[in-house]
């Protein structure tokens, strides 16, 4: 069996791998987010969509109380 300095070291070298692999986890999945977000708001909307969204206040019928 090895000597108490040397577990110490091997449990305090697996927990600091664990530490970076968590937080190369985290910015990786924060990234994707971030793109997907940025893609989302520069995403352009359909003609189509455009043209009904633009008009929709013209076809809505008038509501009277």
């Amino acid at each position: 069996m090895g000597s108490l300095d040397v577990i110490f070291a091997t449990i305090v070298g697996v927990l600091a791998a664990l530490a970076v692999i968590g937080a190369l986890a985290f910015v990786v999945v924060w990234e994707w987010c971030a793109i997907r977000r940025t893609l989302a708001a520069h995403r352009r909307p359909a003609a189509d969509e455009l043209f009904w969204r633009d008009r929709g206040a013209l076809t809505i019928p008038e509501q009277r109380p």
